[in-house]
């Protein structure tokens, strides 16, 4: 008996209970499949739900150092990360409603699109520091997918 669940446990116990009394009586394998793929999702939801806000916001003030750091060389020639950070900032929620969150998710989306595009130009240091926060966030994205497929599909 789980007293008190995070979303994590809850998910893992439905995992495991799928995978230990629902798997070994079924004998269809297309059914087998759709097994495998939910398994597959929730291991993603999973290690998503006990984390994501705290990577969204963490990645998020990784991508605004950056910015900052394209600002700060002069690198923002036509002001479009200027304009971006700001509009994130603007609309920065104080919950950590994941609605709110994501919504500045995208934001940071689009100051890390355009402060990708100021850095190449410029070359150097600068274009290693952003490349990193991209790197940062591709493997964050792999971390959260996990192993996911979807099973039995083409």
């Amino acid at each position: 008996m789980i007293t008190s669940p995070t979303c994590s446990q809850l998910v893992e116990s439905v995992r495991n209970e799928l995978l230990t009394k629902i798997k070994p009586v079924v004998a269809d394998p297309e059914a087998l499949g759709v097994l495998a793929m939910m398994d597959s999702i929730l291991a993603s939801v999973a290690v998503r739900c006990g984390h994501e806000a705290a990577w969204i916001n963490e990645e998020i003030a990784e991508i605004e150092r950056g910015a900052e750091a394209v600002i700060a060389a002069g690198a923002d020639r036509r002001g479009a990360v200027s304009a971006a950070l700001q509009e994130l900032r603007s609309l920065r929620s104080a919950s950590n409603n994941f609605v709110d969150l994501d919504i500045e998710y995208q934001l940071a989306g689009e100051v890390l699109s355009r402060s990708v595009e100021a850095a190449m130009g410029v070359g150097g240091d600068l274009r290693e520091t952003v490349k990193s926060i991209l790197a940062n966030r591709l493997a964050r994205e792999v971390q959260i997918r996990g192993t996911f497929s979807l099973a039995g599909r083409e």
